[in-house]
């Protein structure tokens, strides 16, 4: 079918709708069915402007803390694939949600752990000029985990896409997340292929990570690059690219943290300063933890977001600029605000209030500490 929005944004809404679940906690069941829910409604809602996208595997939830299935949890890392026929060809989607705010393991365990770097373990698909890839500890956490889901009927996903492949000659495979997910992505594509000894025959293979930190070294971005290389049609949006909203924080991890003059779109000077000394500090805390590690990002496109509406004295607003950036810009960027439904857009407005929430917790508990303190002395009288 003739679609109203392009390939690129449907895929990102699809990777956008792996987050619905972000804010809950449930079972595992519940919360993944709240994404293959969400991913229903989208379809019915842009009936016509988007393929006909249908769950084909997934979703699966996980849990660091167990898998009973009467337990509420949050999920560490959620993942599914939909598929539909674009064009008249087949096409698949992987997609994969980014770190769960209210999640301490991922923010920890997938996020943070990026001192330690581990060798590349799934191969390296027939290519030989990388030779030693490596990726942070906190990525292998996550593809692991991600190759560890399995769906009842379906297998884990690596079977699944390789059965699909099969099925599906001249298809196109496109894996895809933001934050989190956006360097589990280009990652977990990575792995596919070499767990599979290279591409799949008949197959065009895709990325679309947005908001992505660095996943590993050098080597590692070439093993990717050589996979997914940059495309030469000229898209405004391009595939196997990192999509970076130059004002967003996280996408400079882990390669080169230099935060100082970041946030250039604060729209107001004085916060703007203010928030350079705050970054200056970071900075040297960042080299100083992972400066004897070797990071190199891949490919990306960057943009620049448009200053948020944000309170530019208050440190509440200075999370709020963060979510902002991080957040909000990248479906106004795609072009797909009037696209993702009311439930998906809640996401982003909960997400901010949640961290303005912690920000003013944050707050009042340093304004507490600064009230019980025993009054200073008066300097005696001379």
């Amino acid at each position: 079918m003739t679609t109203t929005l392009t390939l690129q944004q449907q895929a990102f809404c699809l990777s956008w709708l792996s987050n619905a679940s972000g804010d809950k906690v449930d079972t595992l069941a519940r919360l993944a069915a709240h994404v293959a829910q969400s991913v229903t409604t989208f379809v019915s809602d842009n009936a016509g402007g988007v393929a006909d996208w249908t769950i084909a595997w997934g979703p699966v939830a996980s849990s660091h803390e167990g898998d009973d299935p009467t337990a509420l949890y949050y999920a560490d890392n959620l993942l599914y694939a939909a598929s539909a026929s674009v064009d008249g060809a087949p096409h698949l989607v992987v997609a994969m949600a980014g770190t769960n705010e209210d999640d301490a393991y991922d923010w920890l365990a997938e996020d943070f752990a990026i001192i330690r770097q581990i060798d590349w373990p799934y191969g390296n698909g027939g290519f030989d000029g990388a030779a030693a890839p490596k990726i942070s500890h906190a990525t292998a956490t996550g593809v692991a985990d991600l190759l560890a889901m399995s769906d009842p009927k379906a297998g884990g996903i690596q079977a699944f896409v390789t059965a699909w492949a099969k099925a599906n000659p001249g298809g196109t495979i496109i894996f895809t997340g933001h934050s989190l997910g956006g360097a589990l992505s280009p990652s977990l594509a990575t792995a596919a292929i070499g767990l599979n000894g290279g591409p799949f025959a008949d197959i065009t293979h895709l990325t679309l990570p947005s908001a992505g930190p660095t996943p590993g070294n050098p080597d590692f971005a070439a093993l990717y690059t050589h996979f997914f290389p940059q495309p030469t049609d000229g898209a405004t949006i391009p595939f196997n690219t990192d999509i970076v909203n130059q004002h967003d924080i996280v996408p400079t991890a882990w390669n080169d943290v230099r935060l100082q003059g970041f946030f250039t779109n604060t729209g107001d000077l004085a916060f703007k300063l203010e928030m350079d000394v705050l970054l200056t500090a970071i900075d040297g805390l960042a080299h100083g933890l992972i400066g004897f590690n070797d990071y190199q990002p891949i490919v990306h496109q960057t943009f620049a977001a448009s200053p948020p509406d944000v309170d530019y004295t208050s440190l509440q607003g200075y999370f709020g600029l963060i979510v902002a950036n991080h957040l909000a810009a990248y479906p106004t960027y795609f072009g797909v605000d009037a696209a993702l439904n009311e439930t998906t857009q809640v996401m982003t407005r909960a997400t901010l209030r949640q961290v303005q929430t912690h920000a003013k917790q944050l707050t009042a508990a340093a304004k507490g500490q600064a009230a019980a303190a025993p009054p200073t002395p008066a300097p005696a009288a001379s």
